[in-house]
């Protein structure tokens, strides 16, 4: 038995230890957030599902709060034995979980969506999440996660009737659970690896071989489970440990022994309340009888079982009953009982099966539509995004001249007036500088137009190599580019444009066109303080003529 699957719910009985009632429709989400995951440690899964369901029903929810009580309300639904919402409930969480990379919480609700799919029979995905929770776990460092992973893998390998690797599993659990201060960890380490160990030894014997070794692998780490929750004062687990440490010694014959801790498992189950196991415990008594050779009160103690209320709504443990007294009743020669029994037996098969065929189905559809709506959701986020990256691109072909890759005319028009805002707020100086390649139409008519665009595209390589990042270059036109320099004193910026020559005077020409030579002229202009944009770039532009009429490659400085 799952040291974790089977904590009582004390909602419905306000005699029971612990009993509750629920949370009050004015407490904010965090309270009943709070509440919701103080009843998921108490086993009080009735109450937590309706808090989490309060919560769910808050008008204008956070995201992330609507992500907690989904987590928690998947956990409590699969304790109450709703796996099909358990499992609605988680996949939502889980996709919030994913986008915002909570590795720790991602581990946890693999492990109980595993739980979820492994009780309705769906191994592939069990087996998807439980390798989620441990790669999850060890990508957050947390090793009590990892532990739970390992454990939760290790019981859904079980269910795939693969016992030799869950119980490898359980030993890796186990084992991390030594190195770890937690005493519900080493709890369920134990009492899970005993109860994996006894199932292994089941099917040996089934198949002819010697479970003695399993058994007493079994028996050992579940009487240490036993001894564990006695000496915590955890009455739920000790009922759990001694439920199981029965089942071991029935298996092993040891019929007396088996007794006891049956009736220690009972008296400890009826006194805490818990009713389930309280029925398990009275099913073990009338195995322990029919093994003794007492069929006749075997039989009358299952069949008592069956006409327990509790029961009815319970196909596995029905199952159980009448398959016990289908061979009880043939050991004792009552043969109508037994096909009575038998046909029972095989209209509840029946029954389950069209109900757990129609359960998965409803599973994997609701996986599925949950999958395709991420998938609609993301597949619109591409198509969104790819409409901003094309939008982008345009925006960056309408601001940006195609032959020297500089900004245009329209990207002056948009970026100008933040660096004249940034230099006010600054007050710092702002410098425009003219730029135009002296005698180009000579280059064009000597070399060509193709040659002529190869000059251009240089010029726009070293301009950009000239500028930093709090500068602007901008071609304007034809042969003519714009500099201004966003932070620099008139000095510095007349240093900039003396470097900026000495490139284009320097550069490598003549492997563009044989014997071609390209020189620069630049006209510089401080801004006045208040001066209109144009009046101050036309001041820039008087100064290039100055350069040229002085014999071009130089800088000239336009008054202020």
């Amino acid at each position: 038995m799952d040291s974790k699957a089977a904590a009582p719910d004390v909602r419905g009985d306000p005699a029971a230890p612990g009993a509750t009632v629920p949370e009050p429709a004015s407490y904010s989400t965090a309270a009943l957030l709070a509440a919701c995951e103080r009843s998921r440690a108490d086993g009080r899964h009735l109450d937590g599902a309706a808090q989490a369901e309060q919560v769910l029903a808050t008008f204008g929810i956070a995201p992330g709060d609507e992500a907690q009580a989904r987590e928690l309300l998947s956990l409590h639904r699969l304790r109450l034995g709703d796996v099909e919402a358990s499992v609605r409930h988680g996949l939502l969480a889980l996709e919030y979980l994913v986008d915002t990379g909570e590795l720790l919480r991602q581990s946890q609700l693999h492990c109980t969506l595993a739980l979820a799919f492994h009780e309705t029979g769906l191994h592939e995905p069990a087996l998807r999440h439980v390798l989620g929770a441990l790669a999850a776990a060890r990508a957050s460092g947390s090793r009590l996660a990892e532990f739970w992973a390992l454990s939760r893998s290790s019981m859904v390998h079980v269910g795939t009737g693969d016992s030799p690797r869950a119980l490898e599993l359980g030993r890796q659990a186990l084992a991390l659970s030594n190195e770890l201060d937690d005493a519900e960890a080493r709890f369920a380490g134990l009492n899970n690896l005993g109860d994996t160990c006894l199932e292994f030894a089941v099917a040996q014997r089934v198949l002819g071989l010697d479970p003695a070794e399993a058994l007493a692998e079994a028996l050992d780490n579940v009487q240490q489970a036993a001894a564990l929750a006695n000496g915590q004062g955890h009455t739920f687990w000790e009922t759990i440990a001694r439920t199981n440490l029965a089942n071991i010694l029935i298996e092993l014959g040891r019929y007396d022994e088996a007794r006891e801790q049956v009736e220690l498992s009972r008296s400890l189950a009826t006194a805490n309340g818990y009713r389930n196991l309280r029925l398990d415990n009275e099913v073990q008594l009338a195995e322990i009888v029919r093994s003794e050779g007492r069929i006749d009160e075997a039989t009358a103690m299952m069949v008592a079982q069956l006409g327990s209320p509790f029961v009815e709504d319970d196909p596995a443990r029905l199952t159980r009953l009448h398959r016990a007294l289908v061979q009880m009743c043939k050991e004792s020669g009552r043969f109508e009982l037994a096909l009575g029994h038998s046909e029972a037996l095989h209209a509840l098969t029946l029954r389950l099966t069209t109900q757990t065929a129609g359960l998965q189905s409803r599973m994997l559809i609701n996986t599925l539509e949950i999958e395709h709506a991420r998938h609609e959701t993301e597949r619109s986020q591409l198509e969104a995004q790819v409409l901003r990256i094309r939008a982008e691109k345009l925006d960056h072909q309408a601001h940006t001249d195609p032959l020297t890759m500089l900004p245009n005319r329209r990207a002056l028009e948009r970026q100008l007036p933040a660096l004249m805002r940034r230099a006010k707020d600054r007050a710092q100086p702002l410098c425009a500088a003219m730029v135009d390649l002296d005698h180009f139409k000579r280059v064009n008519d000597a070399h060509g137009h193709a040659t002529g665009d190869r000059v251009l595209a240089e010029m726009g390589t070293i301009l950009t190599a000239a500028i930093r990042d709090s500068d602007l270059a901008v071609r304007l036109g034809g042969e003519e580019f714009l500099l201004v320099f966003g932070d620099a004193t008139p000095g510095a910026a007349t240093k900039a444009c003396e470097r900026l020559l000495e490139a284009v005077r320097s550069f490598t020409w003549d492997e563009i066109g044989p014997g071609l030579v390209c020189t620069v002229s630049i006209g510089l202009a401080v801004r006045n303080a208040g001066e209109r944009t144009a009046h101050w770039l036309a001041r820039a532009d008087s100064a290039l003529y100055q350069a040229k009429s002085a014999g071009r490659d130089r800088v000239a400085m336009a008054p202020q």
